[in-house]
């Protein structure tokens, strides 16, 4: 009984070790190095971005239609992605929602929305299934391939398909999240792998952010 016993702790112990070096790997797989990340105040001038594009046509993930300027009315925190994405995508959305829950009831008029690179796949059905664990703080949206163009465009966000093996594929895309006021201005941009706090500082300043009149 007691050699039964100790191997049983012995390979939970294996198996603690096993997951804990996953978890590791996962942690620096999300956290690459990233040295063009700018970790200060945004210098470049935003006021370029999301210009003409208040018409364009979205489905949410219930399905409804809707335009782009209709979601003006709360500050955003956009990222354009799409749901196959291995890594980027799925990161991304966790560091924002994280971050919305340390800062906490602040926080709560910020929207994430998601925007699909990958229309074809990214059925309002697939958004729906994929955002479902994030207690509805995830807006997810879809658009033909000539509107999300459009709308990719005026965020200046770069994205291209890729064949890989097996007839599949994935898609390169710009990382970049956009942090917008009610009003739909772009008010500042988080990078890639920018550090936990720097995420936070930035959500928490959108908070306060006023909205520009007009």
């Amino acid at each position: 009984m007691r050699e039964t016993l100790r191997r049983y702790r012995v390979a939970i112990f294996a198996v603690t070790l096993v997951a804990v070096a996953g978890y590791g790997a996962l942690l620096f797989i999300k956290r690459p190095q990233a040295p063009h990340i700018a970790t200060g105040p945004v210098q470049d001038d935003l006021s370029r971005l999301n210009r003409g594009v208040d018409s364009v046509a979205l489905r949410d993930d219930a399905g409804q239609s809707l335009r782009w300027g209709d979601l003006k009315g709360r500050p955003r925190a956009v990222f354009f992605g799409f749901t196959h994405c291995p890594v980027i995508c799925p990161v991304t959305v966790w560091e924002l929602n994280n971050a919305l829950d340390k800062i906490g009831a602040p926080a709560e008029p910020i929207a994430i929305q998601f925007i699909t690179l990958d229309p074809a796949r990214d059925t309002p059905e697939a958004l729906e299934k994929y955002f479902a664990g994030f207690n509805g703080r995830v807006d997810a949206y879809a658009a033909t391939p000539e509107a999300t163009a459009a709308l990719a465009g005026a965020f200046e966000v770069v994205y291209r398909r890729t064949e890989v093996d097996g007839g599949d594929y994935t898609i390169d895309h710009t990382p970049t999240v956009f942090l917008l006021d009610a009003s739909g201005r772009v008010v500042d941009v988080i990078g890639y792998g920018a550090p936990p706090e720097v995420v936070e500082t930035r959500l928490r300043a959108l908070v306060s952010a006023r909205p520009k009149a007009g």
